[in-house]
Protein backbone atom coordinates (compact mmCIF):
# COMPACT_ATOMS: atom_id res chain seq x y z
CA UNK A 1 0.00 0.00 0.00
CA UNK A 2 1.30 3.79 -0.77
CA UNK A 3 0.64 6.55 0.75
CA UNK A 4 1.23 9.86 -1.00
CA UNK A 5 1.98 12.80 0.74
CA UNK A 6 -0.65 15.21 -0.83
CA UNK A 7 -3.29 14.60 -3.02
CA UNK A 8 -5.36 17.47 -5.00
CA UNK A 9 -8.66 16.78 -6.33
CA UNK A 10 -9.16 18.96 -9.31
CA UNK A 11 -6.68 19.95 -12.15
CA UNK A 12 -7.99 23.60 -12.71
CA UNK A 13 -6.42 26.97 -11.72
CA UNK A 14 -7.03 26.07 -8.08
CA UNK A 15 -5.33 23.05 -8.21
CA UNK A 16 -2.45 24.46 -10.01
CA UNK A 17 -2.17 26.52 -8.29
CA UNK A 18 -1.81 24.60 -5.54
CA UNK A 19 0.71 22.23 -6.59
CA UNK A 20 2.76 25.37 -7.95
CA UNK A 21 2.73 26.53 -4.70
CA UNK A 22 4.08 23.49 -3.06
CA UNK A 23 7.44 23.29 -5.40
CA UNK A 24 8.01 27.25 -4.64
CA UNK A 25 10.22 27.84 -1.79
CA UNK A 26 10.43 31.28 -2.59
CA UNK A 27 6.60 32.83 -3.03
CA UNK A 28 6.41 36.19 -4.04
CA UNK A 29 3.11 36.44 -1.35
CA UNK A 30 6.00 36.14 1.65
CA UNK A 31 9.55 37.17 0.46
CA UNK A 32 10.48 40.96 -0.93
CA UNK A 33 12.57 41.29 -3.94
CA UNK A 34 16.14 41.39 -1.44
CA UNK A 35 15.12 38.27 0.14
CA UNK A 36 13.98 36.23 -3.14
CA UNK A 37 17.54 37.44 -4.33
CA UNK A 38 19.57 36.16 -1.44
CA UNK A 39 17.89 32.99 -1.18
CA UNK A 40 18.01 32.42 -4.71
CA UNK A 41 21.61 33.03 -4.13
CA UNK A 42 22.19 30.38 -1.48
CA UNK A 43 20.44 27.73 -3.43
CA UNK A 44 22.17 28.20 -6.07
CA UNK A 45 25.96 28.48 -4.39
CA UNK A 46 24.91 27.16 -0.79
CA UNK A 47 26.86 24.01 -2.02
CA UNK A 48 30.48 26.23 -2.42
CA UNK A 49 30.01 27.73 0.74
CA UNK A 50 32.46 26.09 3.70
CA UNK A 51 30.82 26.06 7.01
CA UNK A 52 33.40 26.10 10.03
CA UNK A 53 32.56 23.95 13.46
CA UNK A 54 33.50 26.47 16.62
CA UNK A 55 34.48 23.39 18.47
CA UNK A 56 36.98 21.79 16.18
CA UNK A 57 37.73 24.28 13.78
CA UNK A 58 37.04 21.96 10.91
CA UNK A 59 35.29 23.14 7.72
CA UNK A 60 32.17 21.53 7.10
CA UNK A 61 30.33 21.87 3.34
CA UNK A 62 27.12 21.04 3.78
CA UNK A 63 26.10 19.26 0.32
CA UNK A 64 22.85 19.22 1.54
CA UNK A 65 21.21 22.31 -0.48
CA UNK A 66 18.05 21.73 -2.67
CA UNK A 67 18.20 22.79 -6.53
CA UNK A 68 15.86 25.38 -7.63
CA UNK A 69 12.31 23.99 -7.31
CA UNK A 70 13.67 20.05 -7.18
CA UNK A 71 10.86 18.10 -6.24
CA UNK A 72 11.62 17.82 -2.74
CA UNK A 73 10.87 14.30 -2.42
CA UNK A 74 7.14 15.30 -2.21
CA UNK A 75 4.66 12.72 -3.12
CA UNK A 76 1.95 14.53 -4.88
CA UNK A 77 -1.03 13.26 -7.34
CA UNK A 78 -3.79 14.95 -9.19
CA UNK A 79 -6.89 13.36 -9.95
CA UNK A 80 -8.99 15.41 -12.66
CA UNK A 81 -12.69 14.36 -13.57
CA UNK A 82 -11.97 16.22 -16.99
CA UNK A 83 -8.69 14.95 -18.37
CA UNK A 84 -5.37 13.69 -17.74
CA UNK A 85 -4.39 17.55 -18.39
CA UNK A 86 -4.03 20.41 -16.80
CA UNK A 87 -6.78 22.99 -16.99
CA UNK A 88 -8.37 20.53 -19.35
CA UNK A 89 -12.04 22.36 -18.53
CA UNK A 90 -10.79 25.34 -18.45
CA UNK A 91 -9.74 25.08 -21.90
CA UNK A 92 -12.77 23.08 -23.00
CA UNK A 93 -15.08 25.82 -22.08
CA UNK A 94 -12.63 28.44 -23.66
CA UNK A 95 -12.60 27.03 -27.01
CA UNK A 96 -16.53 26.14 -27.00
CA UNK A 97 -17.71 29.51 -26.07
CA UNK A 98 -14.47 31.40 -28.49
CA UNK A 99 -13.53 33.28 -25.48
CA UNK A 100 -10.74 35.19 -27.23
CA UNK A 101 -9.38 37.39 -23.66
CA UNK A 102 -10.05 36.66 -19.71
CA UNK A 103 -12.00 38.82 -17.28
CA UNK A 104 -9.35 38.86 -14.85
CA UNK A 105 -6.47 41.40 -14.92
CA UNK A 106 -2.90 41.00 -15.26
CA UNK A 107 -2.08 40.09 -11.84
CA UNK A 108 -4.65 37.75 -11.45
CA UNK A 109 -2.65 34.44 -11.88
CA UNK A 110 -1.62 31.40 -10.27
CA UNK A 111 1.99 31.81 -10.84
CA UNK A 112 3.48 31.55 -6.81
CA UNK A 113 6.70 33.41 -7.90
CA UNK A 114 6.27 36.95 -8.60
CA UNK A 115 2.98 39.08 -8.80
CA UNK A 116 3.81 40.67 -11.97
CA UNK A 117 5.03 37.04 -13.38
CA UNK A 118 2.19 36.75 -15.92
CA UNK A 119 3.02 40.51 -17.05
CA UNK A 120 7.06 39.68 -17.36
CA UNK A 121 6.04 36.99 -19.59
CA UNK A 122 3.91 38.92 -21.83
CA UNK A 123 6.72 41.44 -22.59
CA UNK A 124 9.89 38.64 -21.96
CA UNK A 125 8.05 37.12 -25.65
CA UNK A 126 7.05 40.31 -26.96
CA UNK A 127 3.03 39.37 -26.39
CA UNK A 128 2.19 42.89 -25.83
CA UNK A 129 -0.72 42.97 -28.73
CA UNK A 130 -2.30 40.04 -26.86
CA UNK A 131 -3.12 42.26 -23.87
CA UNK A 132 -6.48 44.13 -23.96
CA UNK A 133 -6.89 47.42 -22.12
CA UNK A 134 -9.99 48.32 -19.71
CA UNK A 135 -10.95 51.43 -20.82
CA UNK A 136 -11.72 53.96 -17.59
CA UNK A 137 -11.12 51.83 -15.06
CA UNK A 138 -8.07 53.45 -13.79
CA UNK A 139 -9.54 57.29 -14.79
CA UNK A 140 -7.06 57.44 -18.02
CA UNK A 141 -10.10 58.78 -20.05
CA UNK A 142 -10.84 61.80 -17.12
CA UNK A 143 -9.93 65.28 -19.16
CA UNK A 144 -7.91 67.79 -18.03
CA UNK A 145 -11.36 70.06 -16.75
CA UNK A 146 -12.71 67.46 -15.41
CA UNK A 147 -9.50 66.86 -13.19
CA UNK A 148 -9.71 70.16 -12.03
CA UNK A 149 -13.13 70.44 -11.18
CA UNK A 150 -12.46 67.15 -8.39
CA UNK A 151 -9.75 70.08 -6.99
CA UNK A 152 -10.77 71.82 -3.54
CA UNK A 153 -9.99 75.15 -2.98
CA UNK A 154 -7.31 74.21 -0.55
CA UNK A 155 -5.46 72.88 -4.32
CA UNK A 156 -6.10 68.86 -2.84
CA UNK A 157 -7.95 66.36 -4.58
CA UNK A 158 -11.07 65.11 -3.47
CA UNK A 159 -11.25 62.06 -1.70
CA UNK A 160 -13.67 60.75 -4.23
CA UNK A 161 -10.98 60.18 -7.13
CA UNK A 162 -10.65 57.28 -9.08
CA UNK A 163 -9.97 53.65 -6.63
CA UNK A 164 -7.66 52.31 -8.73
CA UNK A 165 -3.38 53.72 -8.24
CA UNK A 166 -2.13 55.80 -11.60
CA UNK A 167 0.67 53.29 -10.94
CA UNK A 168 -0.64 50.31 -11.51
CA UNK A 169 -2.00 51.49 -14.88
CA UNK A 170 -0.47 48.36 -16.76
CA UNK A 171 -1.58 45.96 -14.36
CA UNK A 172 -5.67 47.10 -15.96
CA UNK A 173 -5.00 44.74 -19.06
CA UNK A 174 -7.13 41.85 -19.59
CA UNK A 175 -4.35 38.81 -21.01
CA UNK A 176 -5.88 36.59 -24.22
CA UNK A 177 -6.30 33.18 -23.71
CA UNK A 178 -3.82 31.81 -25.68
CA UNK A 179 -1.63 34.40 -23.50
CA UNK A 180 -2.63 32.63 -20.17
CA UNK A 181 -2.16 29.25 -21.48
CA UNK A 182 0.98 29.73 -22.20
CA UNK A 183 1.98 30.89 -19.21
CA UNK A 184 0.10 28.33 -16.93
CA UNK A 185 2.46 25.78 -19.88
CA UNK A 186 5.64 27.68 -18.29
CA UNK A 187 4.32 27.02 -14.74
CA UNK A 188 4.10 23.29 -15.71
CA UNK A 189 7.42 22.96 -16.78
CA UNK A 190 9.16 24.51 -14.56
CA UNK A 191 7.87 23.29 -11.60
CA UNK A 192 8.23 19.71 -13.18
CA UNK A 193 4.32 19.01 -12.69
CA UNK A 194 3.86 16.56 -15.29
CA UNK A 195 5.65 13.46 -15.12
CA UNK A 196 2.43 10.81 -14.84
CA UNK A 197 1.19 13.04 -12.29
CA UNK A 198 -2.30 14.23 -13.08
CA UNK A 199 -5.14 10.78 -13.63
CA UNK A 200 -8.03 11.45 -15.58
CA UNK A 201 -10.10 9.66 -13.18
CA UNK A 202 -13.46 10.56 -10.84
CA UNK A 203 -13.46 10.09 -7.11
CA UNK A 204 -16.61 8.39 -5.29
CA UNK A 205 -15.63 8.53 -2.23
CA UNK A 206 -13.21 9.36 0.73
CA UNK A 207 -12.61 8.43 4.22
CA UNK A 208 -10.18 9.41 6.76
CA UNK A 209 -9.09 6.50 9.38
CA UNK A 210 -6.54 5.23 11.15
CA UNK A 211 -3.68 3.61 8.91
CA UNK A 212 -4.25 0.27 10.55
CA UNK A 213 -7.45 -0.49 9.17
CA UNK A 214 -6.58 -0.23 5.33
CA UNK A 215 -6.77 -3.46 3.71
CA UNK A 216 -3.25 -4.07 2.38
CA UNK A 217 -4.78 -6.00 -0.78
CA UNK A 218 -7.39 -3.45 -1.77
CA UNK A 219 -8.28 -3.59 -5.35
CA UNK A 220 -6.63 -0.59 -7.78
CA UNK A 221 -4.46 0.43 -4.88
CA UNK A 222 -0.53 0.62 -5.77
CA UNK A 223 1.06 -2.09 -3.57
CA UNK A 224 5.12 -0.89 -1.88
CA UNK A 225 6.30 -0.61 1.03
CA UNK A 226 4.61 1.52 3.87
CA UNK A 227 7.11 2.75 6.53
CA UNK A 228 4.43 4.72 8.21
CA UNK A 229 3.17 3.92 11.52
CA UNK A 230 0.16 1.87 12.18
CA UNK A 231 -1.29 4.72 14.42
CA UNK A 232 -1.33 7.52 11.49
CA UNK A 233 -4.14 8.00 10.16
CA UNK A 234 -4.45 8.57 6.26
CA UNK A 235 -7.05 9.51 3.61
CA UNK A 236 -8.82 6.46 1.79
CA UNK A 237 -10.30 7.61 -1.62
CA UNK A 238 -12.08 5.61 -3.78
CA UNK A 239 -12.56 6.56 -7.82
CA UNK A 240 -13.88 5.63 -10.15
CA UNK A 241 -10.72 2.95 -11.70
CA UNK A 242 -9.11 2.45 -8.31
CA UNK A 243 -8.19 3.51 -4.74
CA UNK A 244 -5.44 5.91 -3.16
CA UNK A 245 -4.28 6.59 -0.33
CA UNK A 246 -3.02 9.84 1.46
CA UNK A 247 -2.21 12.26 4.64
CA UNK A 248 -3.45 15.23 3.26
CA UNK A 249 -5.95 16.04 1.00
CA UNK A 250 -6.41 19.28 -0.91
CA UNK A 251 -10.43 19.89 -2.30
CA UNK A 252 -9.71 21.84 -5.16
CA UNK A 253 -13.06 21.26 -7.50
CA UNK A 254 -13.88 25.06 -8.43
CA UNK A 255 -17.86 25.20 -7.62
CA UNK A 256 -17.47 21.56 -6.92
CA UNK A 257 -21.18 20.36 -7.80
CA UNK A 258 -22.35 19.74 -11.28
CA UNK A 259 -24.39 22.46 -13.38
CA UNK A 260 -28.12 22.00 -12.71
CA UNK A 261 -31.30 23.38 -14.52
CA UNK A 262 -34.13 24.78 -13.16
CA UNK A 263 -36.53 22.96 -12.71
CA UNK A 264 -39.95 24.24 -15.63
CA UNK A 265 -42.62 22.33 -16.37
CA UNK A 266 -42.39 21.04 -19.79
CA UNK A 267 -38.70 20.97 -19.84
CA UNK A 268 -38.21 17.28 -20.21
CA UNK A 269 -34.66 15.60 -18.92
CA UNK A 270 -35.27 13.57 -22.38
CA UNK A 271 -34.69 16.45 -24.87
CA UNK A 272 -31.11 17.04 -23.08
CA UNK A 273 -28.76 18.25 -26.15
CA UNK A 274 -31.07 17.79 -27.91
CA UNK A 275 -33.57 20.76 -27.30
CA UNK A 276 -31.93 22.17 -24.18
CA UNK A 277 -28.50 22.44 -22.56
CA UNK A 278 -26.60 23.71 -19.67
CA UNK A 279 -24.10 26.47 -21.10
CA UNK A 280 -21.08 24.40 -18.84
CA UNK A 281 -22.33 21.08 -20.42
CA UNK A 282 -21.75 22.59 -23.93
CA UNK A 283 -19.59 20.60 -26.20
CA UNK A 284 -20.57 22.00 -29.47
CA UNK A 285 -22.49 25.68 -30.50
CA UNK A 286 -24.71 25.82 -31.98
CA UNK A 287 -26.38 22.16 -31.79
CA UNK A 288 -26.25 20.20 -34.77
CA UNK A 289 -30.18 20.61 -35.90
CA UNK A 290 -29.81 24.08 -35.47
CA UNK A 291 -26.67 24.36 -37.42
CA UNK A 292 -28.53 22.39 -40.15
CA UNK A 293 -31.57 24.98 -40.22
CA UNK A 294 -28.44 27.63 -40.72
CA UNK A 295 -27.26 25.22 -43.66
CA UNK A 296 -31.00 25.53 -45.34
CA UNK A 297 -30.85 29.33 -45.07
CA UNK A 298 -33.91 28.74 -42.64
CA UNK A 299 -34.86 31.21 -39.71
CA UNK A 300 -33.12 30.57 -36.43
CA UNK A 301 -34.33 31.42 -32.93
CA UNK A 302 -32.20 30.66 -29.94
CA UNK A 303 -33.22 31.75 -25.87
CA UNK A 304 -30.65 32.20 -23.69
CA UNK A 305 -31.55 32.59 -19.58
CA UNK A 306 -29.35 33.95 -17.59
CA UNK A 307 -27.93 37.24 -16.68
CA UNK A 308 -24.11 36.66 -16.76
CA UNK A 309 -21.61 37.47 -18.99
CA UNK A 310 -21.78 33.97 -20.27
CA UNK A 311 -25.05 34.72 -21.40
CA UNK A 312 -23.52 37.93 -23.39
CA UNK A 313 -20.85 35.76 -25.14
CA UNK A 314 -23.02 32.59 -26.17
CA UNK A 315 -25.32 35.13 -27.83
CA UNK A 316 -22.76 36.91 -29.62
CA UNK A 317 -21.22 33.72 -30.64
CA UNK A 318 -24.70 32.68 -31.95
CA UNK A 319 -25.12 35.45 -34.04
CA UNK A 320 -21.41 35.28 -35.82
CA UNK A 321 -21.93 31.66 -36.54
CA UNK A 322 -25.38 32.05 -38.28
CA UNK A 323 -28.34 31.98 -35.72
CA UNK A 324 -30.99 34.56 -36.72
CA UNK A 325 -32.34 35.76 -33.50
CA UNK A 326 -31.25 35.56 -30.17
CA UNK A 327 -33.86 35.67 -27.13
CA UNK A 328 -32.26 36.92 -23.44
CA UNK A 329 -34.07 36.48 -20.25
CA UNK A 330 -32.47 38.14 -17.16
CA UNK A 331 -34.53 37.32 -14.03
CA UNK A 332 -32.64 40.68 -12.36
CA UNK A 333 -31.66 44.01 -13.58
CA UNK A 334 -28.75 44.11 -16.30
CA UNK A 335 -25.26 44.79 -14.42
CA UNK A 336 -22.46 46.17 -15.76
CA UNK A 337 -19.10 46.02 -13.67
CA UNK A 338 -15.61 45.20 -14.74
CA UNK A 339 -14.75 42.24 -12.67
CA UNK A 340 -16.99 39.39 -11.37
CA UNK A 341 -16.57 41.46 -7.89
CA UNK A 342 -16.88 44.87 -7.08
CA UNK A 343 -14.04 46.99 -7.82
CA UNK A 344 -13.30 48.23 -4.45
CA UNK A 345 -11.76 44.33 -3.96
CA UNK A 346 -9.49 44.93 -6.67
CA UNK A 347 -7.86 48.53 -6.36
CA UNK A 348 -6.00 49.68 -4.31
CA UNK A 349 -7.84 50.10 -1.17
CA UNK A 350 -8.87 46.66 -1.47
CA UNK A 351 -6.80 45.72 1.80
CA UNK A 352 -9.33 47.46 3.75
CA UNK A 353 -12.35 45.80 2.66
CA UNK A 354 -10.12 42.21 2.87
CA UNK A 355 -9.87 43.51 6.66
CA UNK A 356 -12.83 44.01 6.80
CA UNK A 357 -13.67 40.62 5.98
CA UNK A 358 -11.80 38.74 7.98
CA UNK A 359 -12.24 40.65 11.46
CA UNK A 360 -15.91 39.94 10.90
CA UNK A 361 -17.83 38.58 14.18
CA UNK A 362 -19.40 35.47 12.44
CA UNK A 363 -19.22 33.60 9.34
CA UNK A 364 -23.06 34.81 8.38
CA UNK A 365 -21.63 38.59 8.64
CA UNK A 366 -18.59 37.27 5.97
CA UNK A 367 -21.57 35.27 3.97
CA UNK A 368 -22.79 38.73 3.49
CA UNK A 369 -19.96 40.64 2.29
CA UNK A 370 -19.02 38.23 0.20
CA UNK A 371 -22.88 38.12 -1.78
CA UNK A 372 -22.82 41.59 -1.28
CA UNK A 373 -19.80 42.15 -3.38
CA UNK A 374 -20.40 39.33 -5.96
CA UNK A 375 -24.04 40.71 -6.05
CA UNK A 376 -24.84 37.94 -8.98
CA UNK A 377 -23.72 37.72 -12.64
CA UNK A 378 -22.39 40.72 -14.70
CA UNK A 379 -20.82 41.62 -17.64
CA UNK A 380 -18.37 43.95 -18.50
CA UNK A 381 -18.60 47.25 -20.50
CA UNK A 382 -17.08 45.87 -23.24
CA UNK A 383 -20.17 43.28 -23.94
CA UNK A 384 -22.19 45.93 -22.77
CA UNK A 385 -21.10 47.68 -26.54
CA UNK A 386 -21.86 44.60 -27.83
CA UNK A 387 -24.80 43.48 -26.89
CA UNK A 388 -26.12 47.10 -27.36
CA UNK A 389 -25.24 46.77 -30.66
CA UNK A 390 -27.12 43.82 -31.46
CA UNK A 391 -30.18 45.13 -29.70
CA UNK A 392 -30.00 48.19 -32.18
CA UNK A 393 -29.97 46.13 -34.99
CA UNK A 394 -32.95 43.54 -33.59
CA UNK A 395 -30.62 39.79 -33.46
CA UNK A 396 -30.86 40.33 -29.88
CA UNK A 397 -34.30 41.16 -27.92
CA UNK A 398 -33.25 41.40 -24.14
CA UNK A 399 -35.89 40.81 -21.56
CA UNK A 400 -34.99 42.00 -17.88
CA UNK A 401 -36.52 41.08 -14.36
CA UNK A 402 -38.34 38.01 -16.13
CA UNK A 403 -38.69 34.52 -15.76
CA UNK A 404 -39.25 31.05 -17.38
CA UNK A 405 -42.40 29.88 -16.45
CA UNK A 406 -43.19 26.68 -18.48
CA UNK A 407 -42.52 25.14 -22.52
CA UNK A 408 -43.31 22.38 -24.77
CA UNK A 409 -41.22 20.30 -26.71
CA UNK A 410 -42.45 19.19 -30.05
CA UNK A 411 -40.05 15.87 -31.04
CA UNK A 412 -41.22 15.56 -34.42
CA UNK A 413 -40.18 18.78 -35.52
CA UNK A 414 -37.79 19.41 -32.58
CA UNK A 415 -38.91 22.72 -31.82
CA UNK A 416 -40.25 24.45 -28.66
CA UNK A 417 -43.54 25.52 -29.88
CA UNK A 418 -44.77 27.27 -26.62
CA UNK A 419 -42.84 29.11 -24.15
CA UNK A 420 -44.00 31.37 -21.77
CA UNK A 421 -42.84 33.64 -18.95
CA UNK A 422 -43.24 36.32 -16.47
CA UNK A 423 -44.32 38.75 -16.83
CA UNK A 424 -45.94 37.18 -20.09
CA UNK A 425 -43.67 37.81 -23.13
CA UNK A 426 -45.16 36.77 -26.86
CA UNK A 427 -42.03 34.34 -28.22
CA UNK A 428 -41.96 32.68 -31.56
CA UNK A 429 -41.06 29.26 -31.40
CA UNK A 430 -37.20 28.35 -30.61
CA UNK A 431 -35.07 26.01 -31.74
CA UNK A 432 -32.76 25.70 -28.73
CA UNK A 433 -32.53 26.66 -25.25
CA UNK A 434 -28.96 27.45 -23.40
CA UNK A 435 -29.05 28.12 -19.46
CA UNK A 436 -26.33 30.28 -18.56
CA UNK A 437 -27.57 30.10 -14.94
CA UNK A 438 -24.01 29.05 -13.19
CA UNK A 439 -23.35 26.60 -10.76
CA UNK A 440 -24.88 26.51 -7.27
CA UNK A 441 -22.03 25.67 -5.10
CA UNK A 442 -23.17 23.56 -2.10
CA UNK A 443 -21.00 21.41 0.07
CA UNK A 444 -23.75 19.10 1.43
CA UNK A 445 -24.73 17.80 -1.62
CA UNK A 446 -21.27 16.45 -3.16
CA UNK A 447 -21.48 12.88 -3.74
CA UNK A 448 -18.18 11.98 -3.02
CA UNK A 449 -18.26 13.65 0.85
CA UNK A 450 -21.60 12.21 1.95
CA UNK A 451 -20.12 9.55 4.01
CA UNK A 452 -17.00 11.81 4.96
CA UNK A 453 -19.24 14.57 6.18
CA UNK A 454 -21.47 11.95 8.43
CA UNK A 455 -18.23 10.86 10.42
CA UNK A 456 -16.70 14.56 10.25
CA UNK A 457 -19.46 17.00 10.51
CA UNK A 458 -18.95 20.36 9.92
CA UNK A 459 -21.07 23.60 10.07
CA UNK A 460 -22.33 25.29 6.90
CA UNK A 461 -23.38 28.96 6.33
CA UNK A 462 -24.98 29.24 3.09
CA UNK A 463 -24.04 25.90 1.57
CA UNK A 464 -20.35 27.13 2.42
CA UNK A 465 -18.31 24.72 4.69
CA UNK A 466 -17.06 27.12 7.89
CA UNK A 467 -13.31 25.69 7.75
CA UNK A 468 -10.52 27.00 10.32
CA UNK A 469 -8.45 29.56 9.74
CA UNK A 470 -5.88 27.59 7.79
CA UNK A 471 -8.80 26.52 5.04
CA UNK A 472 -8.58 22.93 6.72
CA UNK A 473 -11.80 20.83 7.83
CA UNK A 474 -10.87 20.53 11.15
CA UNK A 475 -7.68 20.98 13.25
CA UNK A 476 -7.81 17.33 13.59
CA UNK A 477 -8.38 15.87 9.45
CA UNK A 478 -5.94 17.61 7.01
CA UNK A 479 -8.77 18.52 4.02
CA UNK A 480 -7.60 21.41 2.74
CA UNK A 481 -10.69 23.14 0.71
CA UNK A 482 -9.74 25.93 -1.70
CA UNK A 483 -11.70 27.84 -4.58
CA UNK A 484 -15.22 28.77 -4.14
CA UNK A 485 -15.81 26.65 -1.44
CA UNK A 486 -13.41 28.35 0.90
CA UNK A 487 -15.70 31.50 0.53
CA UNK A 488 -16.08 32.54 4.42
CA UNK A 489 -12.23 32.16 4.64
CA UNK A 490 -10.98 33.88 1.41
CA UNK A 491 -13.30 36.18 1.11
CA UNK A 492 -15.21 37.63 -2.34
CA UNK A 493 -12.29 36.65 -4.71
CA UNK A 494 -12.57 32.91 -3.81
CA UNK A 495 -13.66 31.63 -7.09
CA UNK A 496 -11.26 33.77 -9.01
CA UNK A 497 -7.51 33.63 -9.95
CA UNK A 498 -7.03 36.05 -6.94
CA UNK A 499 -8.29 33.01 -4.98
CA UNK A 500 -6.65 30.34 -6.07
CA UNK A 501 -3.18 32.12 -5.59
CA UNK A 502 -4.16 33.53 -2.20
CA UNK A 503 -5.60 29.83 -0.94
CA UNK A 504 -2.63 28.06 -2.40
CA UNK A 505 -0.35 30.19 -0.50
CA UNK A 506 -1.97 29.93 2.97
CA UNK A 507 -2.48 25.93 1.97
CA UNK A 508 1.01 25.36 1.43
CA UNK A 509 2.62 26.83 4.32
CA UNK A 510 0.02 24.44 6.55
CA UNK A 511 0.62 21.46 4.63
CA UNK A 512 4.78 22.19 5.03
CA UNK A 513 4.00 22.08 8.69
CA UNK A 514 2.01 19.00 8.98
CA UNK A 515 4.81 16.98 6.99
CA UNK A 516 7.53 18.51 8.48
CA UNK A 517 5.98 17.51 12.46
CA UNK A 518 5.61 13.95 10.46
CA UNK A 519 8.68 13.86 9.46
CA UNK A 520 10.26 15.33 13.10
CA UNK A 521 8.51 12.12 14.99
CA UNK A 522 9.34 9.52 12.22
CA UNK A 523 12.94 10.95 12.47
CA UNK A 524 13.04 9.53 16.29
CA UNK A 525 15.43 7.22 17.11
CA UNK A 526 16.72 7.00 13.81
CA UNK A 527 19.72 9.53 13.63
CA UNK A 528 19.84 13.53 13.30
CA UNK A 529 21.57 13.55 10.39
CA UNK A 530 18.57 14.85 7.80
CA UNK A 531 17.18 17.23 10.66
CA UNK A 532 20.89 19.34 10.96
CA UNK A 533 20.73 19.23 7.35
CA UNK A 534 17.68 20.77 7.32
CA UNK A 535 17.93 23.02 10.34
CA UNK A 536 21.92 24.19 8.82
CA UNK A 537 19.63 25.06 5.52
CA UNK A 538 17.09 26.92 7.19
CA UNK A 539 19.56 29.10 9.24
CA UNK A 540 21.78 29.67 6.45
CA UNK A 541 18.55 31.44 4.23
CA UNK A 542 17.49 32.94 7.52
CA UNK A 543 13.84 31.78 7.11
CA UNK A 544 13.83 30.19 10.64
CA UNK A 545 14.23 31.72 13.85
CA UNK A 546 18.58 31.32 13.77
CA UNK A 547 18.37 31.42 17.92
CA UNK A 548 17.13 27.75 17.77
CA UNK A 549 20.37 26.67 16.70
CA UNK A 550 21.63 27.30 20.02
CA UNK A 551 19.97 25.33 21.73
CA UNK A 552 21.19 22.25 21.77
CA UNK A 553 24.56 23.44 22.18
CA UNK A 554 25.78 23.49 18.52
Amino acid sequence: MHIHDVIIIGGGPCGLAIASRLREHTPSATFTDDEHQRYHWIRKHGQKMNIKNYRSGADYNPKFLHKPHAKDGLDMLVIDAEGAKWMTRWNRLFKTFSITHLRSPMFFHVDPADRDALLAYTHENCRQCELQELPGCVGKEMSKHRKKQRRKGSGRISQSGPDIDERDRHDYFTPSSSLFDAHCSKIVDRYQLYEGMIRHDAVLNIEYTSVSSFDECEVGSDISNCSSPDDESAFRLTTRDGVYFARIVVLAVGPGNAPSIPSIPGLLQHTLYLGHCHAMQLNDFPSPSVKNKIAKRASTNILIVGGGLTSIQLADLALKRGVTKVWLLMRGPLKVKYFDIDLDWVGKFRNVNQASFWSADTDEERLEMFLQARNGGSITPRYRKILDKHIASGKIVLHTHTTLKSVQWVPDTHIWTSVVSSPSVSFPEMDYIVFATGVQSDIRTLPFLQKFQKEHPIDCVGSLPCLNDDLMWNDDVPLFVTGRLAGLRLGPGAPNLVGARVGAERIAWNISDILENRKEKNSVGKGVEGYEKEALTQYASGRRNRFDSLIDGH
